[in-house]
């Protein structure tokens, strides 16, 4: 009866399309999505780079660096890739969204430099420009700040891809111009355009013809397409090179001429080449503007229009994150709300290229020390879309991160949320494995340290992208039901324009997700049958504890492959405490419970795709990890969930089970993650206990990671052993909203009232506490964290880490203040 219910909803919302003429296709959608997704600053390795997405083959690419010519050490502090070492002031969007546009600042005392670069693209989004500003932050200290802008159009060299200055073009306007081809991209021109600048103006002459450092330097060269990545590289040796030959012909430089010996020359007598680097120097306030425009393009830019599309573009983006979050613009975290979101959307990069893989060491069962990958080998090209969890450290793609990321983004722009989705699942391979971290081509690579770069087969991660689709999946099937609903009442729905630019063309035409769904699932499920087989436990060892033998369900036991005897790497949570002698019997609780998410997930995707049979395989799994998740790891004494090893020391069979229990992320996670039947309302206590004491896990920052009570607290590095890390924090304030808001338990709150008024208490008190810390830090550094210390708050680990920590922001203007 359902299954029939469910078809005659889709033939009629199909025929209602139909006549309305209102449903595109999924090949349809994707090229609307795409063009309005075609540039963006996807290289968020970069203070600032661009490069379109999807091109890959023949791509125009563009960097900026800077620094300080002013004296000798400036060649010194160039910028170029984010690094934390280079300890600006502070970097990042101030309001950004890929489709329309954003404004990045900078600010860099040590290079004595103010610097914006803020990003517009035409109605079309064939064309972009970049306005960049500036000006010295202390005038009284003599500056020659140098921007370089380098462009490349790749290609190999017998293709008719080409990007060179147009001298005609530079005789008569009073622009720099540069005309470029690729088979991609087809023709286009950039131009730079001067407004009022204060360039540096030196009181003696330059040291040659070419080095004036009052007008425009432009150097030409060809470089390798793989070898782009090392642009401030070729920037600074071929200035040194030059500085050298000028000081062979005079020795004695005077400071007043080192900013002319700073300027970038031909000095090797390069022929014209496919990178183009063009130096600028100012001594004040400097205003210049990039324009690309394709050839023949209906909207091409004006440069007397940027002005204009900024300011479009800053109200677009304004009003969007206005009506996706509910935060008044008296708050006083408005600012913080959209500046923190801004960079988690100016994380999100376009990656292509080869990424390493072993699939030839595998690991012993019994062996617990670090498996050394030694036998790697290039796999691909591959392309991913990807958020960052930060651009300074972690500038790749991470399989768990990226779940938390889309949980973020789906309230915001849930068609950008399904790309991102989409782009990871094309990763799934033959076996149905996914790398936990995506590195692709050399200048990802260049950024890991080199233990890191190589994936194998054998690791597996907490599958949060299959949380962030089923929720997707959730989300259309209502949205379809409720336009069902609508229509057979004859009401017409006025809701917000659906629009590529909005991001919500598939809320409107949930069917396009429901399309992908059904494409996309024989991947999926080789990729959960692939996850079991992996991770799969040995219970076959505790068959004689007699609880385990009268209770468990034998095909539902897992632990980590890869967990080493002081970290367990592919759980996500480093270096939380495990069984201090590892053995291949122990069984990990939070590997049962992402099992566990996994599965509902897959039941959801098979319910909304009428698949029978395995919703009913589904149902049976994710019942027996339930039932599970008690009878293997509750600790009835602890009441917590743990982990559990075997006990070769056991006098009695109920004995050959140990419990490894350590009170945090770890025992709250069946609970974070909504797998605690809501009946079992004495477990439900517990967790409350446990969450809301202040002598073990809550603090006035948040929820500390690992109880203050426990042996490993705050020990060795300091990593999960203390510290409040806001993904999980976050899980728990939606679990706390789940059971004790929407809740069968509602029904029944007289007879619970005292734990209602705790978890309203507990709720209230802890979301306050996260969102007033983390403006605090914000506040104080300009900066968002990786996590936060467990004593005074302040912000701990990367600096500027965009991820997940801006799960604050859903916190403040998607989660209710009170239950």
């Amino acid at each position: 009866m359902i299954r029939l219910q469910r078809l005659i909803l889709f033939a009629l919302l199909n025929a209602i399309s139909a006549y309305c003429n209102l449903t595109p296709d999924l090949e349809e959608y994707s090229k609307t999505s795409s063009q309005s997704l075609l540039w963006a600053p996807y290289r968020a390795n970069c203070y600032f780079g661009l490069t379109p997405r999807y091109v890959h083959k023949e791509p125009f690419v563009l960097g900026a660096m800077w620094f300080n010519s002013i004296n000798a050490q400036g060649l010194a502090n160039v910028r170029h890739f984010v690094e934390q070492g280079d300890k600006l002031d502070k970097y990042g969007w101030v309001w950004y969204d890929p489709r329309i546009g954003g404004k990045e600042t900078i600010t860099d005392s040590e290079n004595n430099l103010q610097l914006n670069f803020t990003f517009v693209k035409s109605h079309s989004g064939e064309n972009w420009a970049v306005q960049v500003e500036g000006d010295v932050i202390d005038r009284s200290k003599k500056a020659a700040e140098s921007i370089v802008i380098y462009m490349k159009q790749n290609g190999k060299e017998d293709s008719s891809c080409f990007l060179e200055q147009d001298l005609n073009h530079a005789r008569t306007h009073n622009t720099l111009s540069f005309k470029g081809f690729s088979n991609e991209l087809k023709g286009y021109t950039v131009s730079f355009a001067n407004e009022n600048s204060e360039f540096y103006k030196s009181s003696i002459p330059p040291l040659t013809h070419d080095t004036n450092p009052s007008i425009p330097s432009i150097f030409s060269m060809n470089v390798p397409d793989d070898q782009l990545w090392k642009a401030k590289d070729i920037f600074q040796s071929i200035l040194k090179d030059s500085v050298q030959a000028h000081i062979e012909k005079n020795p004695k430089l005077s400071a007043e001429s080192i900013p002319s010996a700073l300027t970038i020359r031909n000095i090797h007598n390069f022929p014209p080449g496919n990178v183009q680097y063009i130096q600028q120097t100012f001594s004040g306030h400097f205003k210049f503007e990039i324009i690309f425009n394709k050839d023949r393009s209906k909207d091409q830019i004006e440069e007397h229009s940027i002005d204009h599309l900024i300011g479009l573009a800053e109200t677009m983006v304004q009003q969007k994150f206005d009506r996706k979050f509910n935060i008044p613009g008296t708050s006083k975290f408005k600012e913080f709300a959209q500046e923190t979101f801004s960079n988690l959307l100016g994380g999100l990069s376009y990656f292509h290229g080869t990424h390493l893989v072993d699939r030839e060491t595998s690991f012993d069962d019994e062996n617990f020390e670090k498996v050394e990958l030694k036998n790697s080998k290039e796999e691909g090209p591959f392309e991913l879309f990807s958020m960052v969890p930060s651009r300074a450290f972690f500038p790749r793609g991470f399989y768990w991160d990226e779940g938390f990321h889309l949980l973020q983004l789906l309230d915001y722009d849930s068609d950008l949320a399904f790309e991102v989705l989409h782009s990871w699942f094309d990763l799934i391979d033959s076996d149905g494995w996914i790398p936990r971290e995506v590195i692709l081509g050399d200048e990802a690579r260049s950024k890991v340290p080199v233990e890191f770069r190589v994936q194998n087969p054998n690791i597996a991660n907490p599958p949060t992208l299959l949380l962030a689709f089923s929720e997707m999946l959730s989300r259309a099937k209502t949205i379809q039901e409720e336009m069902l609903e609508s229509h057979m009442h004859g009401n017409v729905h006025h809701e917000e324009p659906k629009s590529s630019f909005e991001g919500n063309i598939l809320s409107s035409h949930p069917e396009l997700l429901l399309s992908y769904a059904q494409d996309i699932y024989p991947k999926l499920l080789k990729h959960f049958e692939w996850f079991r087989n992996s991770q799969k436990g040995m219970l076959e060892e505790y068959l004689e504890v007699p609880s385990i033998n009268s209770g468990a369900h034998e095909g539902e036991a897992y632990r980590w492959i890869g967990r080493t005897v002081t970290h367990c790497l592919p759980s996500g949570m480093d270096d939380y405490p495990r069984a201090i002698i590892p053995d291949s019997a122990e069984l990990h609780v939070d590997a049962l419970t992402w099992v566990g998410v996994m599965t509902r997930s897959m039941k959801q995707i098979a319910s909304v795709l009428d698949l029978e049979e395995d919703l009913k395989r589904f149902t049976e799994i994710e019942q027996n990890i339930v039932e599970n998740l008690v009878t293997l790891h509750w600790d009835d004494e602890q009441k917590l969930f743990c982990d559990i090893t075997f006990n070769d020391d056991a006098t009695d069979d109920e004995d050959l089970r140990e419990f490894v229990c350590h009170e945090g992320y770890l025992s709250l996670l069946p609970f974070a993650v909504k797998l605690i039947p809501h009946d079992d309302v004495d477990r439900l206590q517990h967790i409350l206990n446990s969450m809301s004491n202040e002598e073990t896990l809550l603090t006035p920052f948040g929820l500390r990671s690992l109880s203050k009570q426990d042996e490993f607290y705050d020990t060795a590095e300091v990593y999960w052993r203390g510290p409040i890390w806001l993904n999980l924090n976050y899980l728990c304030l939606d679990a706390l909203q789940y059971y004790f808001s929407d809740s069968p338990l509602k029904s029944e709150e007289a007879q619970h009232a005292e734990l209602f008024k705790q978890a309203s208490k507990l709720y209230r008190q802890l979301r306050q506490n996260i969102i007033t810390n983390t403006y605090s830090v914000w506040k104080k550094d300009g900066y968002v964290y990786e996590q936060y210390n467990h004593k005074n708050g302040n912000g701990s680990g990367v600096q500027h880490f965009t991820g997940w920590t801006a799960l604050v922001v859903n916190m403040i203007g998607r989660l209710p203040e009170d239950l």
